[in-house]
């Protein structure tokens, strides 16, 4: 005999987790439904602050008025205190259990509240997409009524070919369409006369109405006449020419209604039978006023009125909905629209169906469950009521969220709890550690504040000595602006006073060669003319010391200068002797710089490298290479070139690598580039070999606009 099969241990146990699920949700609905219905958030805090604040009062009181006696009563003395610690000690346990479980409860309430929220905000959100393209193309169906009602008022006659021709473009574009119509008024007096009329342009026409049999027949006598006498699409509505609205309660009231108010007007809702069964449709009905050109014509035709006519437009509502929603993707949503009769009663006009609904139909009872939006949709003079469901399984408020809020809060509320349990066990051991630290720490203290002490003082004799400290500097500053205003002062007048007796010996060394031109021999004129040269080079030297002094504590103001324009200047003052090529290679920058200690340290560089070439012709190259912060400037020539072990000696001041009794230098330019230099933040250095020439490189740093 067969069993039934067993379930997996795994089955079962998800079974369970399921049931336990579906009781705690329950649960938790109830708790809300009966505690907090009808609460706002901020109302819901409150009264759960309020709950939990009375149950701790309560347990606080029962714990010291009951249970604590109890203990007392077991263990005499000792149970007292024993029960007082077991209180005190475990009382947070309980406490962050309780609060952490109010919490949990608390959020999960909110979370299920806003998923709720969200889920009705997208759902008024579709419905109100819905309701706006609904009402654009109630207004496009209405618009076609009324440009046809412009259209006669614009001309005193219109023929049928010619209403054929200007309705065809709205009734393929406009959706809906049942019938577009011309009904002009006739009184009693003109009907033959009309009937003539319309037969030029339609033979079998007359004016017909309807019995209760439904059969046509020839209208009786009435005051006046609203025949069709146009209307399109023919074919499908080919029994309605000639019939006259008059005849039918509910058009003569329509119509009466807009000669009374001459604005559109719009009937309740109509049951159209066709072929494939009753659907529900409306009219349209605008005004057509007579045109200021027949008002004088036509007095005994319209005594009382200017109308002469109408426009009318039968369409179906369920194609105006369906053909406004196409442009819409499917959204879950069900529309119903609704009219309400004088009585106040509403009656259905037509059910939209999402297209995601995987039934036809709608179950009303189980659509009143979910929820709902109405809202209001204006067509003509008439207000329908558009209520909106949505779809089931569609809208839904997603529970898993809250869900995952819950078990997430009891897992970190017994974790909680658990490590609250933890410290407590750990409180007798914390405190005699503590009393045994505090101890210590006290000593600790009292030698921390002996440092303190300690640390005061010598901080109040570091100001002291910084007070003196910046004294002296104070003074000593003072004292080397004062020497060196001394210095530059003393530089000034010595060589005024030095050149003076120079200039005397020059000029007697050459009025001695001029009055004794005749007396004096070869080597007299040597003399003499050594004697000059010693008395010109004593001038440079005089000159470059005192351009060495000034440099750092004279400058011009920084200007944006073409390096390359002040090197053809610098070139062009140098007057480089025949055989000699200066060459200015790449490109070259445009910074701001002193332009005169600049051209200084180019001139001394490549005055230097023509002066001592050593041969009687040779080229000079200048380059500029770009770094990050730096430009690099670089003057070579072909020469002779300088040794490895001079190239320190010549940036010393009065050092020289030859002596000769004429055109010696003064041993100062290249000392002086140096200096120039390096108060700018530059570098230089020299690259050489004996008969391979010479390369100075020197840095200049970047600046785009002056400091």
């Amino acid at each position: 005999m067969r069993g039934l099969p067993e379930i997996p241990v795994v089955s079962r146990a998800a079974l369970r987790i399921k049931t336990f699920a579906l009781a705690a949700r329950d649960l938790i609905r109830r708790f809300q439904a009966r505690y907090f219905s009808g609460f706002s958030a901020s109302e819901t805090v409150h009264r759960l602050s309020s709950i939990l604040a009375a149950f701790l009062a309560r347990s606080k009181q029962f714990l010291s008025q009951r249970l604590v006696p109890r203990l007392a009563a077991v263990w005499p003395r000792e149970g007292a205190q024993a029960a007082r610690s077991i209180w005190l000690g475990y009382f947070p346990v309980a406490l962050v259990a309780i609060v952490g479980l109010v919490i949990t409860v608390v959020a999960s309430i909110q979370s299920a509240n806003l998923a709720r929220h969200q889920a009705e905000v997208a759902f008024r959100e579709a419905a109100q997409d819905r309701v706006l393209v609904i009402q654009r193309e109630i207004k496009n169906v209405l618009g076609v009524v009324q440009d046809i009602a412009s259209f006669f008022e614009a001309s005193a006659f219109v023929d049928r070919r010619e209403f054929r021709k200007f309705v065809g473009p709205a009734i393929k574009r406009q959706a809906g369409i049942k019938a577009l119509e011309w009904v002009p008024i006739v009184a009693a007096s003109e009907k033959s006369v009309f009937i003539e009329e319309a037969r030029r342009s339609f033979a079998p026409f007359e004016i017909t109405e309807t019995l209760p049999s439904g059969q046509l027949v020839e209208a009786g006598d009435r005051a006046r006449y609203y025949p069709v006498l146009y209307i399109q699409p023919y074919q499908e509505n080919k029994e309605a020419l000639g019939l006259d609205l008059g005849s039918s309660d509910l058009f003569l009231e329509l119509l009466k209604a807009t000669e009374l108010t001459k604005t559109i007007q719009v009937s309740s809702g109509l049951s159209l039978i066709e072929d494939t069964g009753a659907r529900t449709g409306i009219a349209v009905v605008v005004p057509v006023a007579s045109p200021d050109d027949e008002a004088d014509e036509m007095p005994a035709q319209l005594p009382s009125t200017e109308i002469r006519g109408f426009a009318l437009g039968i369409f179906y509502i369920g194609e105006i909905v369906e053909s406004a929603l196409q442009s819409l993707r499917a959204g879950g949503v069900d529309l119903r629209f609704y009219q309400s009769d004088p009585s106040g009663n509403r009656d259905l006009l037509y059910t939209h169906l999402s297209r995601l609904r995987t039934t036809e139909g709608s179950n009303r009872d189980e659509d009143q469950q979910l929820m709902t939006f109405e809202d209001r949709l204006a067509v003509g003079n008439r207000e329908w009521t558009v209520v909106f469901n949505p779809v089931p399984e569609r809208f839904k408020s997603e529970t898993w969220s809250s869900w995952i809020v819950f078990l997430t809060g009891i897992a970190f509320t017994v974790l909680l709890t658990t490590y609250a349990a933890t410290l407590v066990g750990r409180a007798r051991q914390v405190r005699l550690e503590v009393d045994e630290r505090t101890s210590q720490l006290r000593g600790a203290v009292q030698a921390l504040h002996r440092e303190v002490l300690e640390r005061k003082s010598t901080e109040q004799e570091l100001q002291r000595l910084n007070e003196t400290l910046e004294q002296h500097i104070a003074s000593r500053t003072a004292e080397a602006e004062r020497r060196a205003q001394y210095l530059e002062q003393f530089a000034y007048v010595t060589s005024h006073d030095l050149k003076a007796p120079l200039r005397a010996v020059s000029n007697l060394a050459q009025w001695i060669e001029e009055d004794l031109d005749d007396k004096l021999d070869d080597t007299s004129r040597e003399q003499l003319a050594l004697l000059r040269d010693r008395v010109r080079r004593m001038n440079d030297l005089i000159e470059g010391l005192l351009e060495y002094s000034r440099v750092g504590r004279t400058a011009d103001s920084e200007n944006l200068v073409d390096i390359r324009e002040l090197l053809e200047e610098i070139i062009d003052s140098l007057s480089p002797p025949k055989g000699f090529t200066i060459k200015i290679r790449g490109e070259m920058p445009t910074l701001y710089v002193d332009r005169l200690q600049l051209g200084q340290v180019f001139s001394n560089l490549i005055g230097n490298s023509l002066k001592h070439h050593g041969g009687k012709k040779g080229t000079i190259k200048v380059k500029c290479d770009s770094y990050e912060d730096v430009y690099q400037f670089s003057v070579c020539d072909d020469g002779k070139g300088i040794a490895p072990e001079y190239h320190d000696k010549v940036f010393m001041i009065f050092q020289t690598l030859e002596s000769s009794d004429f055109e010696s230098s003064t041993g100062i330019g290249l000392a002086l580039v140096k200096k120039i230099v390096e108060e700018h933040g530059g570098t230089i250095r020299l690259e050489s070999a004996l008969g391979e020439g010479a390369c100075f490189y020197f840095t200049w740093p970047k600046k785009s606009s002056p400091e």
